[in-house]
């Protein structure tokens, strides 16, 4: 089993051990020995620019909510299971910290967080002593009480999931789930538009993909994330964005024009201050 677990790691998944209490009916089952690790794959060029369903939920205070409450700015999607004793509050927790090193973007203002829970079995209850559990244990970003906990019965999930092309599966033999380790990235008119994988997301990387979904959406960027996310792409093989040396000197002068201004304005001012001090 340990072998198992290394393979997960080493290709950004995580396997996820169940709670004692757990009975799947049509969940997939599977038996550790057997399990491929790349079926947990999503094969992105399926998924990316499709508009998910308008789900239904239940938040962690057991008020009903939809998909579409969420929309209207970027969201970050977490499936996770909240009785699960190790990947899944690990995986949150990394969220939090990176969220909270990103200063001019605010939770619930520029963008939302939703905490979704796969497990047709957890409540609002349980979503709560997630949040608590996962206040306790990291750092949060602003406006943290924004930060969306919920629970879906099993046919909404299977909506979501099905879009998404995120896969899990319950083992009665070796008794753990097994799933993606995956931030979704959701565009503001409920579009796929990034996935980034493993549990230890960099705050650049989080950052970069909430201003890729914006971009179109919502005229709120400012003019240095505009510079910045014009000089970056992401590498889909590395999984994590780059330096877009061809942007960087070429897109369509734009930013170019911006440095040279810059530039130019900081020569003239240490020239103009040269001058004076040699005229005096």
């Amino acid at each position: 089993m340990n072998s198992m677990k290394q393979i997960f790691i080493s290709l950004s998944f995580v396997i996820v051990l169940a709670a004692a209490d757990t009975g799947w009916g049509k969940v997939p089952s599977f038996s550790a020995s057997e399990l491929d690790p790349s079926t947990f794959k999503i094969e992105e060029d399926k998924y990316l620019g499709k508009t998910l369903p308008d789900i239904k939920m239940l938040d962690e205070t057991g008020n009903a909510i939809s998909l579409s409450k969420l929309s209207g700015k970027p969201l970050i999607i977490s499936l996770i299971y909240f009785t699960c004793p190790h990947v899944c509050l690990p995986l949150n927790e990394a969220l939090a910290e990176a969220a909270a090193k990103i200063n001019d973007l605010r939770l619930g203002q520029d963008y939302n967080i939703l905490t979704l829970s796969f497990s047709k079995y957890d409540t609002p209850q349980r979503a709560r002593d997630f949040r608590r559990n996962l206040q306790r244990k990291s750092t949060m970003p602003q406006s943290a009480e924004r930060w969306v906990f919920a629970t879906a019965g099993e046919d909404e999930i299977k909506k979501l999931t099905d879009a998404t092309g995120y896969m899990f599966f319950y083992s009665s033999e070796d008794n753990v789930f097994a799933h993606p380790s995956v931030y979704i990235f959701v565009s503001p008119d409920r579009k796929v538009m990034r996935y980034l994988y493993g549990a230890n997301p960099d705050a650049f990387d989080v950052k970069m993909a909430l201003l890729e979904s914006t971009k179109g959406k919502i005229g709120k960027t400012t003019v240095s994330n505009l510079v910045t996310l014009v000089c970056y792409k992401y590498d889909a093989k590395l999984g994590v964005y780059t330096i877009d040396i061809t942007a960087l000197f070429a897109s369509d002068g734009g930013v170019m024009i911006l440095m040279t201004g810059i530039i130019s304005l900081v020569v003239h001012r240490k020239r103009k201050r040269l001058n004076e001090g040699g005229h005096r």
